[in-house]
């Protein structure tokens, strides 16, 4: 049996306490720290004159760690690794990794070749065709690789006959968009209006193109939280929505809320509409983007879990939000069938019968929707929603408020001095608000007079400070700012009447499952004895997870650990430069590649709604279209 060198025993141990959530992110991070020598793969190097020599150090059932010896000139075929996520680090020596985009005709042409130097690490997801070799003339190359899962099914390609050098460009500039929700659809829908010089390459990893997870319900309770007339996705169209909904029922009103499945519908119709009139090329990809490398000539290659690789000149990361977060992960026992981690998941809600009790984890407004789609059938038995602060987002105005113009008020609350205090920001709007109601007027209209001016607001927080807002009032601020439509109000408040829902405010600190039902221990707010409830079933609407965490969503992970993209400190989102451009690890923004809506939310807070979001897309479009003049070609 081989004794293990400490660094390499520390690797392992650091392997191993990634479990199976193993990321690329977290391996790759793991490989840098234990900083191996050749001194400590040394027991695993084997010469093979037929071909390069494997040898595993270890296997777990959620990763497997190899040592790979090279001999000069010895190189892996074009490959891709299915189902498995890969990290390599160069041990001892250099090594050529090349990728290749796979031709209708079956052919791998090779697209670009790097060279990786002894210590660097190199990472991609289960996506791309590619291969390592060791260019020395007499220097032996060993390697470290981690995969994954263990790598199971690897398919392995042929080069073109004859073509041992980079395939040259054929096609004009290409504008990958990454996501097909608001943001990515509105971005190619502005490229396609305003630079029909480029090949636009919309991307979407679900099956629908417009929707994301805000318009894909089919429940016609789920309702917009923004009047008709207020929810246009042109920024210089602002009554287009209003018109369109017209078109399918004239009695529309203005200040109608509308079901969201028409908003879906509403963003294809306008994707394919401005297609139509296009000169420029749309081509829609329904498959997930796992990996964008950055290409030696200058902008990206793109690999996906199905289909061809190709590349693009600029990307636009548009990635909405991913499944919520489990909640309950550090305290559930016992099996977890009557768990639903993520009430958007097709059906998940529909099979919960109407007579078993139901625990709803949040009560914000993806709470409310889970609600009015248990209750779309009569229901006998009851819903607990449970939240740490018990609020419930507050109803919209059953008519129209007009936002108060607040310039000289935040103005006053930002002064000239230091850096304000998130609690004292948070008093002057409230006092704001209270005068108002005192004087017979509405706080909508004070919390939507705020609307122009939250970013310059969040801007004006150092990052402590927006830490306490996040941690303290930021349950408060949303309740207030993310409203129900008034009907839904109304429902809501009807079923709690009746006794069928009730609010409890509290931290689920304890459960017990069995195959029938689930008990719950909850830590009320405001101290006291446990609060216990016996249950059907458990939803979770806590609320989406940040897409930019590597578990989250493959390409962003391929790019941090490349040093393309950067988090920021509170875990929002991405830093992004004021115009969109993707922020690198060394501090300076990525002139070609952009980021469009919730991942901006680190720099404006408020980037995850229509009107926001309408003018990234419109901006971003315009800034990728003067990068390529009409009559410039690549």
């Amino acid at each position: 049996m081989t004794t293990h060198s400490p660094r390499l025993n520390d690797l392992i141990s650091r392997l191993d306490d990634l479990g199976r959530d193993a990321t690329l992110a977290g391996i790759a991070e793991s490989l840098t720290t234990a900083a191996l020598t050749a001194e400590d793969v040394a027991p695993f190097v084997r010469s093979n004159p037929a071909m390069y020599h494997r040898a595993r150090v270890v296997q777990r059932g959620h990763y497997e760690l190899l040592v790979m010896t090279w001999l000069p000139g010895q190189a892996s075929e074009p490959h891709d690794h299915t189902g498995a996520v890969c990290a390599l680090q160069v041990i001892r020596g250099a090594a050529v990794e090349g990728e290749y985009s796979v031709a209708p005709d079956g052919f791998a042409d090779l697209e670009y070749e790097s060279l990786v130097r002894t210590g660097q690490v190199t990472a991609g997801q289960d996506g791309g065709v590619h291969t390592v070799r060791n260019p020395s003339a007499s220097d032996l190359l060993v390697t470290v690789h981690v995969y994954a899962p263990p790598l199971g099914e690897v398919r392995r390609y042929t080069c073109r006959p004859g073509s041992s050098v980079p395939r040259p460009r054929s096609d004009g500039p290409t504008a990958l968009v990454v996501g097909a929700g608001f943001s990515g659809t509105m971005t190619a829908a502005h490229l396609l209006r305003c630079a029909p010089q480029l090949n636009v390459v919309l991307a979407e990893r679900r099956g629908s193109l417009g929707e994301g997870v805000a318009y894909g319900t089919r429940d016609a309770a789920h309702l917009l939280n923004v009047p008709a007339a207020r929810m246009s996705a042109w920024p210089d169209r602002p009554t287009d929505f209003l018109e369109w909904a017209r078109r399918r029922d004239p009695a529309v009103h203005p200040t109608d809320f509308l079901p969201r499945q028409w908003y879906g519908d509403y963003l294809r119709d306008t994707l394919r509409s401005t297609a139509r009139q296009s000169r420029g090329r749309l081509d829609l990809i329904l498959g997930e983007v796992r990996r964008v490398a950055r290409h030696p000539d200058g902008g990206w290659m793109a690999h996906f879990d199905h289909g061809p690789s190709f590349r693009a000149d600029v990307v636009v990361l548009a990635i909405g939000h991913r499944p919520p977060s489990d909640p309950l992960r550090g305290v559930w026992a016992g099996p977890r069938d009557r768990f639903i981690p993520d009430p958007w998941r097709p059906f998940a809600v529909g099979t919960v019968p109407a007579d078993e009790p139901v625990a709803i984890l949040g009560s914000g407004l993806t709470a409310v929707d889970t609600v009015l789609s248990l209750c779309q059938t009569p229901r006998s038995a009851p819903i607990t929603l449970i939240s740490r602060k018990g609020l419930l987002p507050h109803a919209h105005a059953t008519a129209p408020v007009t936002p108060q113009d607040l310039a000289a008020f935040v103005n006053e609350l930002l002064g000239t001095g230091p850096s304000p205090r998130a609690a004292a920001l948070s008093c002057g709007i409230h006092r704001r608000a209270r005068k108002l109601i005192a004087d017979g007027g509405d706080w909508r209209s004070v919390v939507d007079g705020l609307r122009p001016h939250t970013a310059r607001l969040w801007q004006a927080l150092s990052p402590s400070e927006r830490s306490r807002f996040l941690s303290r009032l930021r349950p408060f601020w949303e309740a207030h700012r993310h409203r129900m439509a008034p009907q839904v109000a109304d429902r809501l408040a009807e079923l709690r009447r009746s006794g069928l829902v009730e609010l409890v405010a509290g931290q689920v600190v304890g459960t017990q499952a069995s195959p029938d039902n689930v008990r719950l221990d909850i830590a009320p707010r405001r101290g006291g004895p446990l609060v216990s409830r016996a249950v059907g079933w458990v939803i979770n609407c806590t609320g989406p997870a940040p897409s930019n965490r590597p578990e989250a969503n493959p390409v962003i992970g391929s790019l941090l650990i490349h040093g393309w993209l950067t988090r920021d400190e509170l875990s929002l989102g991405l830093e992004v430069a004021p115009d969109g451009q993707a922020v690198g690890a060394n501090g300076t923004a990525v002139t070609d590649l952009f980021v469009v809506g919730t991942l901006r939310k680190p720099q404006t807070w408020e980037s995850t709604a229509v009107p926001e979001l309408r003018l990234q897309a419109a901006d971003v479009a315009a800034r990728i279209a003067n990068r390529y003049p009409a009559d410039v070609g690549l």
